[in-house]
């Protein structure tokens, strides 16, 4: 009977993900198990089996609400969309060469997207092929002279080691993943290879590729193109004809990324083994690898590979060393290599391989050869034009279908920012969820948080609108990893969580998403239970060579010193960092403890989100500056200490420092939930403003770092001075001097696409206040945008009128001030709009009327609220 169920859940399984039932042969093929327990494995896990269908529903209690108002009239005609735009012809990159005409015309986003952008200077973007949020992101993984860390694989000059399966994107720390490779080459036969060192092989020519597809070519005149899919990779091999020359694929089992500038943070293969099968056409195994910058502990991934031609012989490899057998293991030995040299016959020209990839601990070979099948049906196996086609329909499903703009009346340069924005952001987190998950559950899983410290400002209030069933999935996934674990993570890979840069931002991630209803059937009521645990419970002392003081793993590290003092004392590192997160995080857990009706507990955090002011040293100062105020480290009996303290200085601004990737000067903005009460310390509108000139070059001494993400909400702070048309001014400085097209177009690390979001919002003409249901004004850098498509959600139109007054459509000709704003046919004399107001079941419309000079049209009107503020927050205490 077991048997029987079994083969029924199978054929159920394979109706249900590609409407017919998988013939029996590519069953055959891949090795798929008759008696595996497919139910167990995937009967909970529906969401993972089809396209995403759920409709999302608004099940969140809120205590009050805004009237979102009726729908807008349209006051403008835009002119007829037409796909395939001519517009882009001169600004294909070298790396859109291989683009096909047809999918110009289908899909004319992919001539957009530059899927090198970001790949250089620090950047770390991941080029190779995903769809949104995919495990399987199968890219180029280089090695150079120089030893340079290739965070992401890819490096411009070096050689391929390998072409694996699992990466990161824009990430710092160290290179993580790497993992389950394949690598083509030509030999006499695979005794012939010299295994005593490390192979790879320099690119004849630059490598190209676009949204879904990659190309490299190699000085060993193999051509190698792939695309992927959720959960598994498809190679397509050309190898040339060379008389006693044999087609050789090496599958190295301990393949991975390397860390050569921080070896202390390097991953390390543990242990793995490769089995081939008998038909020489097939093979599986495992890796487990430790390390990495998040030092999460080992983890494992499965594998299963299979050939579209039987190799005409093997060689099993360890170290330097032919071994026998089809199945080799290889246990806690970091130095030696050890995999399989696939050799195929002569005349094999093109050469194809699917290979799949599983995290399920139980059953992982066989979920991988399940992950072939779901990604790519019988009828179109080995078809790479179809497994391509395949991501640029999933990429325009998802994200570039909710954005409609007309090409000819926009900036080329802008419009390119954009799409190059929205594809880096739904690269991550990777979605894991059934049977790739670390524990049987119903609910979502996602992994790859790099970090949540980074995303929580704008990356994820990005999804609570503009791709809110991903944002409510995130969400229930991070509670779900609260129920297993204890805690949510603030950094996670490979199912486990590793370091925490500050505080314990992820309930700022839940807030965020409550106060904007994002709906997804989210359990409250265990978001805000994961919430208190970071916020009372002492986390576990987890010892971190870099910050040994106190736990960077769990929870809020030196949390017994927030409870008790108000404020973390310098004897625990990053203490002015803490003190400030720690504070926004209790204000997010009053966010929510209001809106559920908890009174008590809503009283007692926001009370505790003030204690900010507890490290404000009002006679702290820098000298030459004729203002003072600052953010200063305390001693346990409440001192300010002095010693080696300055604004201006954090050391080395990392772990075991006084604040992390922001000096003092820069944290001391860091309460967006209480500006007012800053404002107050800072003393007058004036003074406020001054300082800000001087977070930035502009008008002062560029004290402010925009690529690291502390500095994110400071150029938008103006608005809560009334001075709107200082902040477009130095959003448009900003964007001018920090970001364009091409691999070198970020300003720094991309941050798991927290860079590209800030771009995204700077772009579109306002910007989120993280945890609040607030958006701060500036102004849009396109004449029209509409988002569509939005799940429960209304049209959103975004106009800028007299953007381009000549009609030249260029950064520099735009004007950059706004004279008023209208929404929903009202006009504002405030800078900031409500949640509601803006993305609402009715829709709505946010028009900038644009001008050439400052227009000082907010000036009388109220400035945007405080909810954090004891004085205006609207509960009894």
């Amino acid at each position: 009977m077991r048997f029987v169920f079994s083969l029924l859940c199978i054929l159920e399984l394979l109706v249900y993900v590609h409407g017919a039932i998988t013939p029996s042969s590519w069953i055959d093929d891949l090795g798929l198990s008759r008696s595996i327990d497919i139910g167990r494995l995937y009967g909970k896990a529906r969401n993972y089996l089809s396209p995403k269908k759920e409709r999302l529903k608004d099940d969140t209690p809120l205590k009050s609400g805004r009237d979102g108002g009726g729908k807008p009239e349209t006051v403008i005609s835009p002119p007829s969309h037409t796909k395939g735009s001519t517009l882009f012809a001169e600004r294909y990159t070298v790396h859109h060469k291989e683009l096909k005409a047809q999918y110009r015309k289908d899909y004319p986003f992919a001539a957009i997207v530059d899927t090198f952008f970001g790949t250089e200077a620090g950047g770390h973007m991941f080029p190779g092929t995903a769809l949104p949020f995919s495990m399987c992101k199968m890219g180029v993984d280089v090695i150079d002279t120089a030893r340079t860390d290739a965070y992401a694989g890819y490096l411009t000059n070096g050689e391929v080691v390998g072409i694996s399966l699992l990466h990161a994107s824009g990430t710092g720390g160290s290179p993580t993943y790497g993992v389950v490779s394949q690598l083509p080459m030509m030999a006499p036969s695979v005794g012939a290879i010299d295994i005593s060192r490390q192979i790879g092989f320099q690119r004849s020519t630059t490598d190209s590729g676009h949204v879904g597809y990659y190309k490299v070519r190699l000085n060993n005149s193999v051509t190698v193109e792939f695309s992927s899919g959720e959960r598994s990779g498809l190679y397509k091999y050309r190898f040339p004809s060379a008389s006693g020359m044999r087609p050789t694929v090496m599958v190295n089992v301990t393949h991975h990324l390397h860390s050569f500038g921080r070896p202390w943070w390097t991953q390390n293969f543990e242990k793995g083994y490769i089995q081939v099968n008998k038909d020489m056409r097939s093979y599986s195994g495992k890796v487990v690898i430790a390390g990495g910058w998040s030092d999460p502990g080992a983890w494992t991934v499965y594998f299963y590979g299979i050939f579209d031609h039987a190799a005409t012989g093997i060689r099993a490899f360890q170290g330097t060393k032919s071994v026998n057998g089809l199945k080799i293991n290889l246990v806690n030995d970091q130095n030696k290599n050890f995999g399989v040299l696939f050799e195929f016959a002569e005349d094999v020209r093109v050469l194809k391989s699917h290979v799949g990839i599983s995290f399920n601990k139980d059953d992982g070979v066989e979920v991988a050869k399940w992950n072939i099948v779901r990604d790519i049906p019988p009828e179109h196996k080995f078809d790479l034009s179809w497994s391509v086609e395949n991501a640029l329909k999933r990429w325009d499903e998802e994200v570039f279908s909710k954005t409609i703009l007309f090409p000819a009346n926009e900036d080329p340069v802008s419009l390119e920012l954009l799409h190059n924005a929205l594809y880096g952001v739904h690269l991550m987190p990777t979605e894991k969820s059934g049977p790739d998950a670390p524990w049987e559950t119903e609910e979502p899983y996602y992994d790859d948080f790099f970090t949540i410290w980074d995303t929580f400002r704008c990356l994820n209030p990005l999804f609570n609108f503009f791709n809110q069933e991903r944002g409510a999935e995130i969400v229930r996934s991070l509670i779900e990893i609260w129920r297993h674990e204890n805690y949510m993570p603030d950094g996670r890979s490979g199912d486990r969580s590793g370091r925490t840069q500050g505080g314990s931002n992820a309930d700022i991630v839940l807030a965020d998403a409550y106060v904007k209803r994002i709906g997804g059937q989210i359990n409250w009521e265990d978001g805000f239970k994961a919430m208190k645990a970071n916020a009372e419970n002492i986390p576990p002392l987890i010892i971190d060579p870099m910050a040994p003081d106190s736990t960077n793993k769990y929870g809020r590290g030196a949390l017994s010193d927030w409870l008790s003092h108000g404020y973390v004392t310098n004897r625990y590192s990053r203490s002015l960092t803490r003190t400030m997160e720690y504070a926004y995080n209790d204000f997010a857990l009053y966010q929510v403890a209001k809106g559920l009706n908890k009174t008590e507990d809503a009283k007692r955090y926001l009370a505790r989100s003030t204690n900010w002011q507890n490290i404000w040293n009002p006679r702290a100062h820098i000298a030459r500056y004729n203002y003072s105020g600052f953010i200063q480290p305390k001693d346990e009996r409440g001192n300010f200490v002095a010693n080696k303290y300055s604004p201006l200085s954090c050391s080395g601004c990392y772990w075991s420092d006084d604040a992390y990737e922001g000096r003092p000067v820069e944290y001391g903005w860091a309460v967006p939930h209480d500006m007012k009460t800053l404002r107050g310390l800072i003393g007058n509108d004036s003074v406020f403003v001054q300082r800000l000139d001087d977070m930035f070059g502009l008008y002062g001494d560029s004290l402010a770092d925009l690529s690291n993400e502390p500095s994110f909400l400071t150029p938008y702070l103006y608005n809560y001075a009334n001075r709107h048309d200082r902040t477009v001014e130095t959003i448009h400085y900003l964007l001018q001097n920090n970001f364009k097209p091409g691999p070198k177009g970020l300003p720094g690390n991309s941050d798991a696409g927290a860079m590209q979001a800030w771009l995204f919002f700077a772009l579109i003409g306002f910007y989120p206040v993280a945890g609040t249901d607030l958006y701060l004004l500036s102004a849009p850098k396109f004449s029209y945008l509409k988002f569509t498509r939005l799940p429960n959600l209304g049209e959103v139109e975004i106009i800028a009128h007299d953007l381009f007054p000549n009609g030249k459509r260029t950064s520099d000709a735009r004007n950059i001030y706004v004279k008023s704003v209208v929404i929903n046919g009202f006009e504002l004399n405030r800078n900031w709009v409500y949640h509601e107001e803006l993305f609402s079941e009715h829709g709505s419309k946010l028009e900038f009327y644009m001008t050439d000079k400052p227009v000082a049209w907010d000036k009388n009107g109220p400035y945007p609220p405080s909810y954090g503020h004891l004085a205006d927050a609207n509960i009894a205490l």
